[in-house]
């Protein structure tokens, strides 16, 4: 018997540890070639706002959604504006046991708390991107669709700022993006306060906007690759 508790509290032990490393490869950030220098455009993404997190009948709601939509909204007409693109990136769990596990449940395939919020504004020629890690460039669409338009400069805002944000600013650093966060458009669930995130952002050479400020520089034109 004490054996066999023995092995099944070995059991325990590696699929808890399975799992954390699990759980570590799908919030970490992504790495990938280096951008070159001379980029000059620019990209709005906007990541995870959808009905399990930020819909009226969320799932896991957060208390800032409203505000949350309507930054993005302002951020999408900006960009329309400049003649910049617009990335719609949403997480979508497989229907299996595993990624209701590890999700709780929610933004599961096939369900409408999967599903961007309704609020959302989808300008003329968005990209979504729909993406299962939390790193958005973790789908190589992404990175492709930014080099066909020599995106060099990205403005990025969404939910969760301790997670999918984090590790997609992340992620463009990796690749030699200048990346800027926009302040009233993230927000966090869990308690942590959004002051630590954003220095782990700034140490990693991201910077942040307000509201304002970023929506004036969308709303600038240069020449660009269309």
């Amino acid at each position: 018997m004490k054996r066999i508790l023995l092995a099944v509290g070995l059991l325990l032990v590696l699929g808890a540890g399975a799992l954390g490393v699990t759980i570590w490869f799908a919030v970490s950030a992504t790495t990938g070639p280096r951008i070159g220098p001379d980029r000059p455009g620019k990209a709005l993404v906007l990541i995870d706002l959808q009905e399990d997190y930020t819909g009226p009948n969320a799932r896991q709601p957060y208390p800032e959604s409203a505000q949350l939509i309507s930054s993005a909204n302002q951020l999408m007409a900006a960009a329309r504006a400049g003649g910049w693109q617009v990335f719609l990136v949403r997480v979508m769990a497989p229907d299996d046991w595993f990624h209701k596990l590890l999700t709780g449940g929610m933004v599961v395939a096939g369900t409408k708390g999967a599903e961007l919020d309704a609020r959302l504004a989808r300008p003329p020629g968005f990209i979504e991107i729909v993406k299962i890690k939390g790193d958005a460039f973790s789908i190589p669409a992404l990175e492709a669709k930014l080099d066909e338009r020599q995106v060099g400069t990205l403005y990025i805002a969404g939910i969760d700022a301790d997670h999918c944000v984090k590790a997609t600013v992340g992620g463009a650093r990796n690749r030699g993006y200048a990346v800027n966060v926009v302040r009233e458009g993230i927000a966090v669930n869990g308690g942590k306060g959004l002051d630590k995130i954003v220095q782990g952002y700034e140490a990693r050479g991201a910077v942040m906007k307000t509201l304002a400020q970023a929506a004036s520089e969308l709303e600038a034109t240069v020449a660009h690759s269309d």
